[in-house]
């Protein structure tokens, strides 16, 4: 059986790649998140929800938390449980357990955490409702869970105007694009249909600057290789026009006040909408 088509500039898709491609931002937002939240205590049992290569509990651990703190660390994905392990292989005094679970179908007991970090998960969910019931369900009375979804991602209009332009405004939206977004309306109303409606809820904005690297160009290579896989696969067409796409992304990206330029390296500014829940 032949092998999908790739477009020769296509570079292949690999954890490293995939790491350059996310940056620090979610790094940066998970460090600015624990100045909002109730601080750690030595009591503390926290849950990275969805915890990716570990974002919030690099946070954590860089904060220098209190002797007695636990941490549990979840996701449904190996190669970023993988990931978050190597760091953890490394750091073997850091008091966190990794275990693969999906965030919708949460196995821990009623009860287990006094803070709940959900961060950038559920955009990619099949059942967010299910999602906001557990971080509730698994909270302490007391507990404080915080659910972060993107609000302005300007590389994202940027690689979703490239689509049209190079591949036709019928043409259906590459799957990772059409999924991205997750508007602060539907995090409400998630937020009301899992029960939240009684508890605490406040809603705050946390942005960051993404760091593209010296070359712009390359971080967009990545970008348009990861994420603009068309409905269908890759086709000759997206060979022919690749360098088109790349450069209309990279002249976007350059040209609005999200974009600064600093020792060299490219950065853009993105926006989370964060929900904040208190469990009674």
């Amino acid at each position: 059986m032949a092998s999908p088509f790739l477009p020769k500039q296509a570079v292949k898709f690999d954890g490293a790649l995939l790491q350059e491609l996310q940056g620090n931002v979610s790094d940066t937002i998970a460090s600015s998140l624990l100045e909002d939240l109730p601080p750690l205590s030595g009591n503390s049992v926290v849950h990275d929800n969805g915890c990716g290569y570990g974002a919030v509990t690099m946070a954590i651990m860089a904060s220098e938390p209190a002797e007695g703190i636990r941490i549990h660390a979840t996701d449904v994905n190996p190669m970023f449980m993988a990931q978050l392990q190597a760091i953890l292989d490394k750091n073997p005094s850091w008091p966190v357990t990794v275990d693969q679970q999906d965030a919708s179908k949460l196995t821990f007991e009623d009860s287990t955490f006094t803070h709940s970090f959900t961060t950038f998960v559920f955009a990619g969910l099949d059942d967010d409702v299910g999602a906001a019931r557990h971080i509730l369900r698994t909270l302490k009375p007391g507990g404080t869970g915080a659910v972060a979804v993107w609000k302005d991602m300007p590389w994202h209009v940027a690689l979703e105007n490239a689509h049209h332009k190079t591949r036709g405004a019928d043409e259906p939206m590459a799957p990772f694009l059409s999924k991205s977004w997750y508007r602060k309306e539907r995090l409400i109303q998630v937020a009301r249909d899992a029960g939240w409606g009684d508890m605490d809820v406040k809603f705050i904005e946390k942005s960051a600057w993404i760091d593209l690297g010296a070359d712009l160009r390359r971080w967009v290579t990545i970008a348009w290789s990861f994420l603009a896989t068309p409905v269908g696969g890759w086709k000759q067409q997206d060979e022919d026009r690749w360098e088109e796409a790349v450069d209309l992304i990279v002249q976007e990206l350059q040209s609005g006040s999200w974009h600064k330029v600093e020792s060299g390296v490219h950065k853009i500014r993105m926006v989370a909408d964060v929900a904040i829940v208190t469990k009674q």
